[in-house]
């Protein structure tokens, strides 16, 4: 009997970090998932859109919806300067008129009766879906890229919007939290990058372009955070999970943005990725990556 494939829609910041981009190439070589979306999230949607539409038409899955989002946090006002850069610019590629991302995470989860969020970028799209429709939250496994709660440090996702993260810690979802604490063990050498290049096919082609841009725009090479957050969609022995109560800190100058694991009891309910089996992890990353 065919096991029943996870209903995924894949919420990205694509063409900053290329990590991305190589999480997107993994889940669109995986058969065992099937991606009913995908939304771009935080400053330069429609660019990010572009990416994400190249891509898919790179790995001939053009079929696959693709949704502008929010472009600023729910509070405050970012820095237009600070523009992706892992990715030229593919210009203008037409798709099908779709809602804002966050009334498409609406849509989805209506319309399935289980809906897996692959949160890989800032959580603002979710966290506004959560709040315009919370009748969706029983639907929702969310396993995202975010935090860190092994030291006090304000991860990226989870800094650019930090009060649309506590709506999502604190909507009752089921979550599984991939932090820093795992991803940054996870890094390719510069063999590993060569060795993606050297395959020669289109896709390849695409990733090692966006790698080589990556490592010379941030002068070191690419760490696997979300890649490693949807693995874990795919094997269930290659993290270990806890259980944990985190609290999302919105407050403080030096604070905000922090995950913190509150075992007092007052955070909310996650599963939080606590260890990770980095060389299975790469191998078997590899090989789907060069499919």
């Amino acid at each position: 009997m065919e096991q029943k494939k996870s209903k995924l829609l894949i919420d990205t910041d694509i063409g900053g970090d290329v990590d991305d981009a190589l999480a997107l190439g993994l889940a669109l070589n995986s058969p065992e998932l099937e991606i009913v979306g995908i939304t771009n999230v935080y400053l330069a949607n429609q660019w990010r859109a572009n990416v994400t539409r190249n891509m898919l038409r790179v790995y001939g899955r053009e079929d696959i919806p693709v949704c502008t989002g929010a472009e600023k946090p729910l509070i405050g006002w970012w820095d237009e300067n600070r523009i992706p850069n892992s990715s030229r610019d593919f210009g203008e590629i037409a798709g099908s008129p779709l809602p804002p991302a966050c009334d498409f995470i609406v849509q989805m989860a209506e319309q399935h009766e289980e809906l897996t969020i692959g949160a890989i970028g800032p959580l603002t799209n979710v966290g506004l879906a959560i709040a315009k429709a919370p009748y969706i939250i029983p639907k929702l496994h969310i396993v995202m890229m975010g935090g860190q709660i092994n030291r006090a440090h304000p991860e990226w996702n989870i800094v650019c919007d930090p009060e649309a993260a506590r709506i999502v810690f604190e909507s009752g979802a089921d979550i599984r939290m991939i932090g820093l604490d795992v991803t940054n063990q996870c890094r390719f050498t510069r063999e590993e990058v060569d060795y993606i290049k050297g395959i020669g096919n289109p896709r390849t082609d695409l990733l090692g372009e966006m790698m080589e841009m990556f490592i010379a725009n941030f002068g070191y090479l690419p760490i696997l955070h979300d890649p490693l957050a949807l693995s874990a969609l795919l094997w269930k022995d290659l993290l270990t999970f806890a259980e944990k109560k985190i609290l999302i800190e919105t407050g403080g100058q030096y604070t905000r943005g922090l995950t913190i694991d509150c075992d007092w009891g007052e955070g909310a309910s996650v599963r939080a990725a606590v260890s990770v089996n980095v060389e299975e992890f790469k191998k078997r990353l590899l090989e789907r990556l060069v499919l």
